[in-house]
């Protein structure tokens, strides 16, 4: 027998994780007034909560405590809004890419689309993703303060739509079984570095700041690759 109170804080939790499409409405809005860097901080919002809402889920038992939501559905719906279609206006409405425009934002949402559909796009015992797990929101936040060029962008983010289709594993930090720590740590002084840089004017310093916070992010790329390795050969040996 569910009680009360563990229905209550089970629905809790999707009304948490639904929160985040406050942000979304308030990053729309403030792209399309070109207020980017508050558009910025929304999308930092936006991470928090992904963050920190399955691990709550997995807490309170969500699947059972509040099952007449799907919280995975809910979680890709608001996941797909706040990490691919508000990066892909922001580049729209900011000016970051070549011409044709379309071409590139409808490639890069064509894969991602394809990434959260595929059933095989998480591998949670393992502590997986599969593909580049459409970062966009993250990528965009360094390509807009560190003002690259259109061509920088638009190659870029074609090279990680192709990602999408490839079967290399990025790790899935919430469900890490070891180094999850370390994960999170390094992950809240990245996260630090990232808005100390969001509030700074644009100068020499800040670029600075934001080229240093990216050695959490090629660590994390480079330790999803050899973890991968490692579980692989661990299974080839079994």
């Amino acid at each position: 027998m569910i009680s009360r109170l563990n229905v209550i804080r089970g629905y809790m939790v999707h009304a948490y994780t639904a929160s985040t499409l406050v942000f979304v409405t308030l990053a729309a809005q403030w792209i399309m007034t070109e207020q980017y860097e508050l558009a910025l901080l929304a999308f930092v919002a936006t991470i928090i909560i992904d963050a920190t809402d399955g691990s709550l889920a997995r807490k309170y038992d969500v699947k059972t405590t509040a099952a007449g939501i799907d919280g995975s559905l809910l979680d890709n719906i608001v996941d797909f809004l706040s990490y691919v279609l508000l990066p892909m206006l922001f580049m729209i409405k900011s000016n970051m890419l070549l011409e044709p425009v379309t071409l590139y934002v409808a490639f890069c949402m064509f894969a991602s689309a394809f990434g959260f559909s595929r059933t095989s796009a998480k591998l949670s015992d393992d502590g997986f993703f599969v593909g580049f797990p459409s970062y966009w929101n993250i990528l965009v936040f360094y390509l807009y303060l560190l003002d690259t060029p259109a061509l920088f962008n638009s190659v870029t983010i074609v090279f990680l739509s192709f990602l999408v289709f490839v079967p290399v594993r990025f790790l899935y930090v919430s469900r890490l079984k070891q180094g999850r720590t370390l994960h999170l740590l390094l992950g809240g002084i990245w996260g630090s570095c990232c808005l100390i840089a969001l509030f700074m004017p644009a100068s020499d310093s800040r670029d600075l700041l934001l080229q240093l916070s990216l050695v959490y992010p090629v660590f994390y790329t480079i330790h999803s690759y050899m973890r991968s390795v490692q579980i692989r050969r661990a299974q080839i040996i079994s």
